[in-house]
């Protein structure tokens, strides 16, 4: 692991200049790459290597030569300097070579630091995209992205350094807002909640009102998440309400910048989440459900739907949901009232006198219970791995679900009354 500088050499001629980087100045130069350096030793922490990327005529008009880069960096004794000769052509060949040399510098637990000052066109996105392929295969810190403002008209050459670094933040969110929207998976989202809430705390030494809510907003959401991916139904409505809440606190609070991709994100998740924070338990396990298939999740489908009938079954004649003897109950005069209607020469299953007249009621919905008698038969084919005679393919089951759901819920919603 070593803290490395990457930068583009430039062609021009350059005025020395007084770079200045968060209040703090580095020793006149005409280089920034010297800059750089200078001010990272000016705070204690030095940079070990440094990579520099230049052309041809680089290499003749600022790296060969008295006063030319190479001979100052050669001041840093403890500096490693590589340089690497990369093509003025412009043809999408060079690029990726130049991609692949940027990768190759950077190795599995690097820092990088990387000056964008003397890039030239395409190299710019071409520097971030790099990073942030080494930083999810090799693991890189990014450890700051400078571009050095210069201009040769003016007389006084006093420049800032522009920290780009926010730049890494932004991919990030791209990345991990991509993955909760596409597959429902939260954890790499809240993670990197937390990782830059701790952050921005460290560096302010006091934790602000947005980074309150930010961080409530980021556990309620993984609270949710895990409440769909275990399926946890009896948990579904209160922690969707808390997220749902979170969310609506959220909106009234004045974001950093670092936090304001969340109002975008916002848009979309608050409208999947209302309806599974529902009170009623019914209408709440069709929304979660709805919710998994979408997201991939169809054994967590298939389980819900299942549960969620015996759980209808349980709240129309009064019994308790959460009550095992209760869930029993349901689950036999539902199973008598499948099986019967499987049966073609219409003969009754046995259950009690006093439940005739329920599984009677359920035969009113010859669609649901063929379709419920599927989706049993699809669960134990997903919850026994595919260990039995004739296992479907994971594509015919997925097709299964997303053919019957809409009927599903339908018919559910019309046993079920209420509403």
């Amino acid at each position: 692991m070593a803290r490395k500088l990457i930068t583009f050499l430039g062609t021009s001629k350059y005025d020395t200049c007084n770079y200045e980087l968060n209040g703090v100045k580095a020793n006149p130069t005409e280089y920034i790459q010297e800059a750089i350096i200078d001010l990272y030793n000016k705070r204690n922490t030095s940079i070990d290597e440094i990579h520099v990327l230049l052309t041809k005529e680089a290499r003749e008009n600022n790296w060969d030569g008295d006063n030319k880069l190479n001979k100052k960096l050669m001041n840093y004794p403890k500096l490693n300097i590589h340089a690497h000769d990369i093509s003025s052509c412009q043809d999408i060949d060079i690029i990726w070579q130049l991609f692949d040399t940027i990768i190759n510098i950077m190795e599995k637990n690097d820092q990088i630091v990387f000056d964008i000052t003397h890039s030239f066109r395409y190299q710019p996105m071409l520097a971030l995209l790099s990073i942030h392929f080494a930083r999810i295969t090799k693991d890189v810190q990014v450890d700051g992205i400078y571009y050095g403002v210069y201009d040769s008209k003016v007389e006084v050459k006093d420049f800032p350094i522009i920290d780009l670094t926010s730049f890494v933040d932004l991919q990030d969110w791209i990345t991990n807002v991509y993955a909760f929207i596409k597959t429902g998976r939260v954890e790499s989202l809240t993670e990197w909640i937390q990782n830059r809430e701790k952050a921005i705390s460290r560096e302010e030494r006091k934790s602000t009102i947005d980074l309150k809510y930010v961080r409530q907003l980021a556990k309620n959401w993984q609270e949710l998440a895990s409440a769909l991916q275990t399926n946890r139904s009896m948990d579904l409505s209160s922690t969707a309400e808390k997220a749902k809440e979170s969310i609506e606190a959220i909106k009234n609070v004045m974001l950093r910048p670092a936090f304001t991709p969340l109002n975008e994100l916002l848009l979309n998740v608050e409208s999947e989440i209302k309806p599974i924070a529902d009170e009623d338990p019914i209408y709440s396990g069709v929304a979660a459900i709805e919710w998994c298939f979408k997201h991939g999740l169809y054994q967590q489908s298939y389980t819900m739907a299942d549960e969620l009938m015996i759980s209808a079954i349980c709240l129309k004649h009064h019994m308790q949901i959460n009550n095992r003897e209760d869930r029993k109950w349901a689950a036999k005069i539902l199973n008598t009232a499948i099986k019967e209607s499987q049966r073609i020469n219409g003969s009754h299953g046995e259950v009690e006198d006093e439940d005739r007249k329920i599984v009677d009621d359920l035969q009113d919905y010859p669609e649901l219970l063929n379709i419920l008698h599927t989706m049993k038969d699809n669960r134990n084919d997903i919850n026994h791995a595919g260990w039995r005679n004739n296992p479907l393919s994971s594509k015919v089951l997925e097709e299964h679900f997303i053919s019957m759901f809409e009927t599903y819920k339908t018919q559910l919603l019309n046993y079920y009354g209420k509403r």
